[in-house]
């Protein structure tokens, strides 16, 4: 992801008639969209120096895949931790290696952050919102805001997400669709909300009717 699965951070999607956010007085859409980010702590995140993730894929047969990031963003460096030697690199000067290095880091990291792309994405998407929708994962009656990007720029470019959101714009769950494809590709289930450092963040992302899930370990802010 800009985005999933490498690839949902993805590190770093409806054609629509919304209102875009620059217009004047911005749609409902995108008004929620700030709410959400606002409720998992956007506002704190200026404050960061640094944040230490492992991503993790529970598979059915074998041991989990996992990627390990240290990321700073006041600098906008990123470093891939490995057994084999750390890579560090600048996530604005990228080379034909460190792209392709970059690709997991802002799946990885849209996956871990989601609700703040809502804000740092808005230039690049479409949104639509409805309230009182059965969210696709547990059936429960939640609000859903979708956001569609682009067909140009990063990754993954015309994909689309669906976030079910209660009335606390928390997150809890979300759907990745494929080039804005009518199908859900990927159902997360957010749970085990952590706050650290004033961003609200969902450790484990799991699949209806699956063993299967996606989780953050060694997590840390500072």
């Amino acid at each position: 992801m800009k985005k999933l699965l490498l690839s949902l951070a993805a590190i770093g999607l409806l054609n629509s008639c919304s209102e875009t956010p620059s217009t004047t007085e911005k749609s409902e859409a995108y008004k929620v969209a700030d709410r959400i980010a606002e409720a998992h702590g956007i506002s704190e995140f200026e404050e960061i120096e640094k944040i230490v993730f492992n991503w993790n894929v529970a598979r059915a047969n074998g041991e989990p895949f996992s990627r390990k990031w240290i990321w700073n963003p006041k600098v906008d460096s990123v470093t891939a931790v490995r057994a084999e030697g750390n890579y560090r690199y600048h996530w604005k000067k990228l080379d034909s290696l460190s792209n392709e290095v970059n690709k997991g880091f802002i799946n990885d990291k849209y996956c871990l952050l989601a609700p703040l792309q809502l804000v740092w994405d808005q230039d690049n998407f479409t949104a639509t919102y409805s309230e009182n929708v059965d969210s696709p994962g547990e059936g429960k009656t939640l609000n859903k805001l979708t956001i569609v990007y682009g067909n140009e720029g990063g990754y993954t470019p015309g994909d689309a997400y669906d976030f079910y959101v209660d009335n606390d714009y928390t997150v809890k769950e979300w759907v990745f669709r494929r080039s804005n494809g009518e199908d859900p590709n990927i159902i997360s289930i957010c749970k085990d909300y952590l706050n650290l450092g004033g961003l609200l963040i969902a450790q484990r992302h799991e699949r209806p009717n699956s063993s299967g899930a996606l989780y953050f370990t060694e997590l840390s802010v500072e």
